[in-house]
């Protein structure tokens, strides 16, 4: 099964409101995938209280010191060739400073040890973030391991309606299981979140916060299983 891929692009909230109703419509499922690559183990990734702690807000130090982000943006157009002034400063400023660094290790662990790619479920996925995300996790070098984000369900304004699911209280989790539901070649996954998808997800769920450790990210491993398992 080959899935249509949605190229990121800056949008307005409401224009991505407006694409994502027009896919609705269509019968389309709503959630992007980056590529048509039919993968059999996912991480659903959230990123505030996983890889980036709540407490750090180091962002604030520098956000609007216009030498420092001049100095940032140069050092990211020149490694990337991407022009980070475009993205809101504060999402960058975010990703650079404040995600943590062991974290983020924890989470490429997870990655290069089973095969998985990301799916991102995380808020960092709606409105015009979304479009830029992947950019963002460049900085990173998680750009290469993201094949898609889930189906965004709030129940609200003109966005799409959520599925009905017996005994599932999380939107989330809903979120999550609708792209299960859309991506049957995946076999193995688990969502890392600092939500409480327990009741829900409950053989597929990691419950992290502030920060995910290493002995969580070993629970994500035993999940997903290793590469060559």
């Amino acid at each position: 099964m080959k899935f249509e891929i949605v190229v990121p692009k800056p949008m307005t909230s409401e224009e991505l409101w407006d694409a994502r109703n027009k896919r609705e419509e269509e019968k389309k499922d709503v959630f992007i995938d980056f590529s048509d690559e039919l993968i059999e183990k996912a991480l659903f990734l959230d990123i505030d209280g996983v890889i980036q702690q709540p407490s750090s807000q180091r962002r604030f130090d520098y956000v609007n010191d216009e030498a420092v982000m001049d100095q940032l943006y140069k050092e990211l157009e020149d490694k990337f060739n991407v022009n980070y002034r475009e993205f809101d400063k504060y999402d960058v400023t975010a990703t650079y400073y404040d995600w943590n660094k062991g974290a983020v290790e924890e989470i490429r662990r997870i990655l290069d040890v089973t095969g998985a790619k990301i799916v991102v479920s995380s808020d960092w996925r709606i409105g015009r973030m979304g479009f830029y995300l992947p950019f963002l996790l460049r900085i990173h070098d998680f750009q290469k391991y993201l094949h898609g984000y889930t189906p965004i369900y709030h129940g609200y304004g003109s966005g799409p309606k959520r599925p009905e699911y017996e005994n599932i209280s999380r939107t989330r989790s809903v979120e999550i299981l609708e792209y299960i539901r859309a991506h049957p070649h995946i076999k193995k996954w688990v969502a890392v979140d600092d939500i409480n998808m327990s009741k829900d997800i409950p053989e597929n769920f990691v419950e992290v916060y502030p920060r995910i450790t290493a002995e969580e990210a070993d629970r994500c491993i035993e999940i997903l299983g290793k590469m060559d398992s």
